[in-house]
């Protein structure tokens, strides 16, 4: 399942993952270079980069940059993490790597979800592998209940040529009336050339912000960013993964 990328598989080995394997004893490093979309792994033999890095049973320090201005990832990762995990499987905030229970049922199923994840990743030549931070606290919420097949809406996969093409993801303020709520969003935009307006849009990710806006009158709601302006939006439907729709024609609020 795993044959076109690079996989380390700290712990033991498992079956139906191609990589090398490595102790969790024997790494003294362990850090994600974005700049490749990849972990250097260290150990006493030196260091070498992995595409992805799958943690079985294991526990490892890691390094994360800032990556999703959302969550702050945890420096040490390992089963106990499974809880807060997407799945039991990915946590918010480190790309590209992967939590296995130990029981060999879910590891079952959690290898079917690795296999969608994987092959997503080669059909589209994605590099990076994250969770969405709302998709995880709908699936906390709603009783860590396994979804009957992989989501593809449900991860964010991602290049850096999507990522050059001037994605905002960070806090905003949205404002109707006299309700104001910060949340995090993440849009983008485009110029429309058959109306020669920029178009842009993307999602509220907080859920209860999200709702309590698309409950106020049309035409009422306005974004800032950074102590921007406030740019009028709508709020309009709601996506599969529980945020909100945020769309809007004109000057966005975030930096072109």
């Amino acid at each position: 399942m795993t044959e076109h990328l690079r996989v380390a598989v700290v712990g033991d080995r498992v079956s139906g993952i191609d990589g090398a394997v490595v102790a969790p004893a024997d790494i003294t490093g362990l850090r994600f270079r974005p700049d490749r979309d990849a972990w250097t792994l260290t150990t006493a033999a030196g260091e070498t980069d992995y595409d992805l890095v799958v943690l079985a049973g294991a526990t490892a320090t890691v390094d994360v940059p800032a990556l999703d201005p959302r969550v702050v990832p945890p420096e040490l990762v390992g089963p106990a993490d499974a809880e807060r995990a997407y799945l039991g499987m990915l946590i918010d905030g480190v790309p590209n790597l992967v939590l296995l229970s130990e029981e060999p049922k879910p590891r079952a199923l959690q290898l079917k979800t690795l296999e969608a994840w994987t092959g997503w990743m080669y059909t589209e030549a994605a590099t990076r592998l994250l969770s969405r931070p709302p998709v995880t606290a709908r699936w906390i919420a709603r009783g860590r209940k396994r979804p009957a097949k992989p989501d593809r809406d449900a991860v964010d996969l991602s290049n850096d040529h999507i990522r050059d093409e001037g994605v905002y993801a960070g806090a905003a303020v949205l404002r109707s009336g006299d309700y104001e709520a910060v949340s995090p969003v993440r849009l983008s935009g485009h110029l429309e050339p058959l109306d020669g307006n920029y178009h842009w849009y993307g999602t509220v990710d907080d859920l209860e912000v999200g709702a309590a806006l698309k409950k106020m009158p049309r035409g009422s709601v306005t974004v800032s960013v950074a102590g921007g302006e406030d740019v009028p939006a709508k709020v309009t439907d709601k996506t599969v993964w529980g945020t909100y729709r945020l769309v809007g024609v004109g000057a966005p609020p975030f930096p072109l």
